[in-house]
């Protein structure tokens, strides 16, 4: 009579921890997603560009050199090899873009606070006080021409 005694289920395969179901796996979705898109042959960025609202698409095209209206419909993998690197470059410098206000508040405040307002308000009230000197000097000088001009006529006379 022989005993049988229960292996443990070996959890690995090749030596190395098979991963449960509930564990993290790091980028194991990010590699499965890349795979497919790579048997498909379109790449996450022509996937994201192509998602991409107009008007956003617009400001790459734009930024690119590209005019938005020959271009806006157009998938990213249609484009050119040199029309999509200009994509890329505008890409890269929007990025950048936002990295430099990132951590800034873009509240109206911060673009139009009521000091600036009072001081461009000032200065329109100057260049309309200096419009109007401008305005009176050039009808003085007008009638001071018209006046020599009577005066020199009655002279020849």
């Amino acid at each position: 009579m022989s005993l049988a005694i229960k292996q443990p289920l070996s959890n690995t395969i090749n030596n190395r921890a098979i991963p449960a179901a509930n564990e993290p796996h790091g980028d194991v979705g990010r590699e499965a997603i890349a795979a497919m898109r790579k048997m498909l042959g379109k790449t996450s960025a022509a996937s994201q560009f192509d998602k991409l609202p107009a008007q956003q698409r617009a400001l790459v095209l734009f930024g690119a050199r590209l005019k938005p209206s020959e271009y806006l419909n157009r998938p990213l993998l249609s484009l050119s090899t040199n029309e999509r690197e200009a994509v890329r470059q505008s890409l890269i410098a929007l990025t950048d873009l936002g990295r430099a206000f990132s951590n800034m508040p873009l509240s109206r405040a911060q673009f139009i606070s009521p000091r600036q307002t009072a001081i461009a308000a000032q200065h329109t009230a100057q260049q309309d006080d200096s419009r109007h000197v401008d305005d009176a000097l050039t009808m003085i000088s007008q009638q001071a021409r018209e006046l020599m001009s009577e005066l020199d006529h009655d002279n020849k006379h």
